[in-house]
């Protein structure tokens, strides 16, 4: 049955009470929303979509960014204002894990001596640097659970295993809890997790390990059909605990025919001794690789900052990833709530 007319609704007039180009918590929120899970422009058309009206994709990269920075407050405040676990709440096991992986920057610059002008502003015409920049996530989760709590920047290791020690702690962990740590052999990265958790028992990616072993045979010439066989046999003695069994065969051929690339297996196998016993640490229930935090990678940082074609700003980095984590973790309600209680406090 033909109704007659009926008037479109037009949600951000009728229920967010915005008018005159004003922008309200509301909106900001909804462009924010949008904004950290795709492209700007796709933002602000999935916007026009829910909402009727048509908003630029500057005006997203503005709301987006501006949430953003407040996110990074909220985190450091977060993260810094941690209490002591109470012992009833303490648990016996937590597993921390972090890693890294590399996002895409751009910086513009002046070209030095040019004196070409842009045709429509005449500004100084610049220059694109491409940069890949480390960023790092990590998380910390009672062993016996699955619900985390994520933490992450582009910065120090010290600075990175800070946040993941305060994660720890607001996940239950207490000076007697049991850490598991897992991590890949980065320089430094073990020694700080070890400084920061003293308790902790650190565990090296076993893939990292084969990853070293293959490169190793590799520089030794050993044929490409060969190198798995090559490869398995000291994993699976390493993994066995026979260590020292696999130094020793590593040195002694070294003695007869000195190769860099295995003098630095051996220091690396050496350096991380006490962390590749793989099927002991398994009979315990402890993981023995980095899967989870490489598969959050893919959820958190790269979702939204590598998709195809992004470019971003250094300093733009850790505040996008912060709105990425307080989703994560789910705190996005509470900051929201926290914004408003500000603002009506002003």
């Amino acid at each position: 049955m033909w109704l007659g007319k009926i008037s479109s609704s037009k949600p951000l007039y009728d229920d967010m009470k915005i008018y005159d180009n004003s922008r309200s918590e509301t909106v900001i929120r909804a462009l924010s929303d949008f904004g950290i899970e795709e492209s700007f422009a796709n933002a602000a058309a999935r916007f026009e979509e829910h909402y009727h009206y048509k908003i630029g994709p500057s005006a997203v990269v503005r709301s987006t960014k501006a949430t953003a920075q407040k996110a990074i407050e909220f985190l450091e405040d977060k993260f810094s204002d941690v209490e002591p676990v109470q012992e009833d709440v303490a648990v016996e096991k937590i597993l921390v894990e972090l890693d890294g992986c590399e996002i895409r920057t751009a910086i513009l610059s002046n070209v030095e001596g040019s004196t070409e002008i842009t045709p429509v502003y005449n500004n100084p015409k610049k220059t694109k640097t491409i940069k890949w920049r480390d960023v790092r996530l990590s998380f910390a989760r009672p062993l016996d659970s699955e619900s985390k709590l994520f933490a992450g920047k582009m910065d120090s290791y010290p600075n990175v295993v800070s946040q993941l020690h305060s994660a720890a702690v607001l996940s239950g962990m207490t000076p007697k809890t049991q850490v598991i740590g897992i991590a890949d052999g980065g320089i430094g990265l073990s020694e700080e997790l070890k400084k920061q958790f003293p308790t902790m028992q650190f565990i090296l990616d076993k893939s990292h390990l084969r990853d070293h072993l293959y490169d190793t045979a590799q520089e030794l010439g050993i044929k490409e059909k060969k190198r798995p066989a090559w490869v398995n046999l000291r994993l699976k003695d390493i993994s066995a605990g026979k260590i020292d069994t696999v130094l020793k065969e590593l040195v002694d051929e070294n003695e007869k025919n000195p190769n860099e690339r295995r003098s630095r297996l051996i220091g690396y196998i050496n350096r991380f001794y006490e962390s590749l016993n793989y099927e002991e640490l398994r009979s315990k229930g402890y993981p023995i690789g980095s899967g989870e935090i490489e598969s959050a990678h893919k959820s958190i940082p790269q979702k939204r900052l590598k998709i195809p074609g992004a470019s971003w700003s250094p300093s733009s980095i850790n505040p996008m990833l912060s709105l990425r984590i307080l989703r994560a973790n789910g705190w996005w309600e509470e900051f929201w709530n926290n914004r408003m209680e500000e603002l009506l406090a002003a």
